[in-house]
């Protein structure tokens, strides 16, 4: 019998045992192909890693920072309806100030009392920082390189929004619907003194008339409740609102004055009393340097 010999058809793809060479071409250009868009999502996702892993500013414009240095501010709203327009002036000025002398980073926080009769602050009402004004400033406080204008366009930012809110604040101060139903002081400080502020607070600015009105005291309105306070840190009472040591830093005290004390509402403290309570008060918590600064009802002092 003869033997039957296989044959080999042409066709247009070529022989037709003769197609693993073109298989192989193929899962290589299908490898190829695959391989493209992995290798561009491989790059964008390390792209992507170095950019969410390089330090950003926060939303308040701020580096988290062990030596940030930190500026608090108390306003006391149980009496800024009352105050005069020299003594709004005065912490308007004295809050942009504040702003404007801090050192690139440095944080302040606003506390206030507004329709408030809580007897502690935990939180601000408003925080920011000052952003950097040149890349040498954002170099020295470790911070990620940033061109100039845009180290330009924070700073105009952060003070516009610093601004705005200082107006809002000295606008709506005088709102009854705004006042504190009671002055507690001495707790207010207390609560400041306790909050975290990541680094320690280089100084306390203080905007009231020092009358505490609470449960631990009534200065002014009940006789023998303003003494001395060598005499009143002696009392058991006082315990329960020791604010938390300073720790050297400055305190500032803006006080409000209304008029001359004694008065008809106020028979049992005078002015300088009041004074020398809360120079004293700032000095044996550990204040740095402690300044206590009447603002008279008239003139701007």
């Amino acid at each position: 019998m003869a033997k039957k010999h296989k044959k080999f058809g042409r066709s247009k793809t070529g022989y037709g045992r003769r197609r693993k060479p073109d298989r192989l071409k193929n899962l290589f250009l299908t490898g190829a192909l695959v391989a493209i868009p992995v290798g561009t999502l491989g790059a964008g996702g390390y792209l992507a890693n170095i950019h969410l892993s390089r330090e950003q500013i926060d939303a308040n414009y701020c580096y988290q920072r062990a030596d940030q240095e930190q500026v608090a501010t108390f306003i006391d709203f149980s009496l800024t309806h009352q105050t005069s327009q020299s003594q709004q002036r005065d912490l308007r000025n004295t809050l942009m100030q504040t702003f404007e002398s801090l050192p690139p980073n440095g944080r302040v926080l606003i506390f206030t009392t507004a329709n408030s009769s809580t007897a502690s602050v935990t939180d601000p009402v408003f925080v920011l920082c000052k952003p950097a004004a040149t890349p040498l400033e954002q170099a020295a406080i470790g911070a990620p390189d940033t061109s100039a204008q845009v180290l330009a366009r924070q700073q105009r930012e952060a003070s516009e929004r610093y601004a705005a809110f200082v107006d809002d604040l000295i606008r709506s101060s005088t709102q009854q619907s705004r006042l504190a139903t009671s002055s507690p002081i001495l707790e207010q400080i207390q609560g400041i003194s306790r909050y975290d502020y990541g680094a320690p607070l280089s100084k306390l600015i203080v905007y009231t008339d020092g009358i505490n009105n609470s449960a631990t005291a009534r200065f002014c309105a009940v006789q023998g409740e303003l003494p001395r306070f060598e005499v009143f840190a002696r009392r058991p009472n006082y315990r329960f609102v020791k604010p938390d040591d300073f720790g050297g830093a400055d305190v500032d005290i803006l006080l409000i004055e209304r008029g001359e004390l004694p008065s008809q509402h106020l028979p049992f403290c005078t002015n300088q009393e009041l004074r020398d309570f809360w120079l004293d008060y700032a000095e044996a918590n550990g204040a740095g340097i402690a300044r206590v600064t009447p603002l008279g009802y008239g003139a701007a002092q």
